[in-house]
């Protein structure tokens, strides 16, 4: 899995590539925790080059989701490939997460 972020004004781009899985999660998680540490207000996540997701990948976002909102903070997911918004549907967390087609919807929203 790789992982690139970048600041922009007013959000942060967390794009993700390959596979989350149990063991690429802790690094994902570290990323988005420390975004939080720093109280970003604005977290999108770009998931455009995700080849796969498992209930590790699910539960780093379901809690870095869960401490932005303590702060106030938003977590926006975007790009998400059909195969992986199936998980999402499934679960029902595309109900719980804002959930964009593009980089642009989610940080003019």
């Amino acid at each position: 899995m790789k992982i690139d972020t970048v600041a922009n004004s007013g959000y942060t781009v967390v794009s993700v590539a390959g596979e989350i899985d149990m063991y690429s999660s802790p690094a994902l998680r570290d990323t988005l925790l420390s975004l939080v540490k720093k109280k970003a207000a604005v977290v999108i996540v770009n998931l455009k080059d995700i080849k796969y997701i498992d209930s590790s990948g699910i539960a780093t976002f379901v809690e870095a989701l869960k401490k932005m909102m303590a702060y106030k903070g938003r977590l926006k997911i975007v790009n998400v490939p059909e195969r992986v918004m199936e998980i999402f549907k499934f679960s029902k967390l595309d109900q719980v997460f804002d959930i964009y087609g593009s980089i642009e919807d989610a940080a003019n929203s």
